[in-house]
């Protein structure tokens, strides 16, 4: 049975939305494939989405960044966090090792852990790393001059980097100079069946209103103008992950569709979000326009709006008119742009499964 160690990092849910669409296709022409995901992400995202034989063993894998809400890094606690988990380095990789080696793991894929690259380089098992971002090029930017500990932590990630086999760069994706090999190739996210319940129907929203999808990512939002989102007229808002205390009947809740998200996603208007990879990639893909909310600091960033402009239609709103709920303005100007000029990539990663079922044949 070909088994594949696969280290999905846990910050939010794109690393795990970027990975499953590879496994599932590499699942097709690998028999008896087994994927042991090693990673703290919530289960659900791979009952929903992934369709190969797996199991999740819930290790941290590495540390992303320490957020306050899905907006604003805690750069100071990224820094104690990464402090941390470098602290009994050695044992980490140690234990990362064993593991890879027991569970008799024929390649290791990581996006984008350095521990599962490290613990697969010392197991002497084949590693290759699948991302748009690496962690060394997120911090790299909080680096504080007098702080050489921020410094050494940085070259360690991108020693640990050095250690794979190869990188897929996936589309849209950041310049990632500690990899030795890397291969660049199109978007990946998971693409959601025919919706199977027509949502509108099920929320009572006539025809000539339009459904705004709040998804700011796996890290979720703490609150939002439920007030000023209720006034907005011939507006229907779905959100997630809050407490509603509004009782406006064009406010309501992703949990009470019971209807996989990425089916929900399909039939909405707009996507309000910050600049997250899966979802302004699944959005373009499906021609659903974007709001976006930026965050000014992380390094994907303008890469992601670069895309969601050249290849969809996409307004930004500012910080100050999302938190004041003055949305209305941008909700229907992006409605009213023109199509994009140019389609978006295809997500075809046929020479990515190509590679890594040479690695399992061997």
């Amino acid at each position: 049975m070909p088994t594949i160690w696969c280290s999905i990092s846990a910050h939010g849910f794109g690393h795990a939305a970027q990975t499953i669409p590879i496994l599932n296709e590499l699942g097709t022409v690998v028999d008896n494939l087994h994927v042991i995901l090693r990673t703290c992400v919530p289960p659900s995202i791979f009952h929903e989405y992934l369709n190969v034989q797996w199991e999740v063993r819930a290790v941290p894998q590495d540390i992303g960044c320490i957020q306050r809400g899905p907006l604003d890094i805690d750069v100071a606690g990224t820094w104690d966090a990464y402090q941390e988990f470098h602290e009994n380095w050695n044992q980490r990789v140690d234990q990362e090792a064993q593991a890879i080696r027991e569970a008799q793991t024929n390649l290791v894929i990581s996006n984008i852990s350095y521990l599962a690259i490290a613990g697969a380089f010392q197991a002497q098992r084949p590693v290759v790393a699948i991302a748009s971002l690496c962690w060394d090029q997120v911090l790299e930017p909080f680096i504080q001059p007098s702080r050489i500990e921020q410094r050494a932590i940085y070259e360690h990630i991108r020693e640990e980097y050095g250690k794979t086999n190869h990188l897929i760069r996936l589309h849209p994706g950041i310049d990632m100079p500690a990899f030795p090999s890397i291969i660049d190739t199109g978007p990946s996210f998971p693409l959601a069946g025919s919706p199977a319940r027509d949502l509108r129907k099920l929320l009572g929203i006539d025809g000539g209103e339009k459904l705004v999808l709040i998804a700011f990512g796996g890290v979720p939002l703490t609150s939002l103008p439920l007030e000023k989102m209720g006034a907005c007229e011939g507006v229907h808002f779905l959100v997630g992950g809050i407490p509603l205390d509004s009782s406006s009947m064009q406010i309501h809740r992703i949990e009470e569709c019971n209807m996989p998200f990425g089916e929900i996603m399909r039939q909405v208007d707009v996507v309000m979000t910050k600049p997250g990879y899966a979802t302004i990639t699944t959005a373009v893909h499906y021609g659903i326009s974007l709001v976006y909310v930026r965050r000014n600091n992380f390094i994907d960033e303008q890469g992601l709006v670069d895309y969601a402009h050249q290849h969809g239609r996409a307004l930004e709103l500012t910080r100050e008119d999302f938190e004041s709920g003055a949305w209305g303005k941008a909700l229907h100007a992006v409605l009213a742009l023109p199509s994009p000029h140019e389609p978006p990539p295809k997500p075809d990663q046929s020479a990515v499964v190509g590679l890594l079922r040479g690695y399992l044949q061997t």
